[in-house]
């Protein structure tokens, strides 16, 4: 165990930040709570883009220069399908079939199974202890009468990866009953006080083995 922590974080916009004006968005806020647990200073590197689906994270992962990146990492954090969905829902708009939500949702759970399998084939190769946090999707859209259903069916797809390392991260509940107070003028990305959330929520997943892993090294 090093004497500092590895985090990187992959993802969407939210992973980038936007829509938090002025203000550090939920990687930087993760990182200080990190800090504050594990009593370590973190290193955090970013692999992020605006408007990244599921399918663009596992080719962007797929990278050798990623992958080196990756071996090394303790956090990992993945802000995913929200574009997925977004896509889906103009193409729905268009042609009004339903079939394109199961096409998207089945795809998003293969692309999933992908990228997880990969990250963890690539911490076998650099066995230090680590952990996967999934951070869940809210819904900018409740208005829209299916938008609380798929948006759940994406949740439960990453709620079904979790085992010792990989945690789910449910933001959705404090979305819908905080109501505008959590999104930015736009609503479709959070403000300050949104990302402020997504952070508290992850670090509320708890940091193991990490801890156990660090109060070893230290004994």
């Amino acid at each position: 165990m090093n004497d500092f922590i590895v985090y990187k974080a992959l993802g969407d916009s939210l992973t980038v930040g936007i829509g938090n004006y002025f203000s550090k968005g939920f990687v930087n806020r993760y990182a200080q709570r990190a800090v504050e647990t594990l009593q370590l200073p973190v290193r955090t590197e970013v692999f992020a883009k605006n408007k990244l689906t599921s399918d663009n994270l596992l080719y962007r992962i797929q990278d050798e220069k990623v992958q080196s990146r990756l071996m090394t990492a303790n956090i990992i954090t993945i802000t995913i399908g929200g574009n997925d969905l977004l896509q889906a829902n103009e193409t729905f708009l268009h042609s009004f079939n339903p079939s394109v939500f199961d096409e998207v949702t089945f795809q998003f759970y293969l692309n999933m199974m992908s990228i997880l399998s990969e990250i963890h084939y690539l911490k076998s190769l650099h066995p230090t202890p680590y952990i996967i946090r999934l951070i869940g999707l809210y819904n900018p859209f409740p208005h829209l009468s299916y938008s609380d259903f798929w948006v759940q069916r994406f949740n439960d797809i990453l709620l079904s990866f979790k085992d010792e390392q990989t945690q789910f991260v449910d933001i959705y509940s404090y979305f819908i009953y905080a109501g505008e107070h959590l999104f930015n003028f736009g609503r479709l990305h959070p403000n300050k006080y949104g990302y402020e959330v997504i952070a508290e929520a992850t670090a509320a997943s708890g940091f193991e083995p990490l801890k156990q892993a660090i109060w070893s090294h230290k004994a």
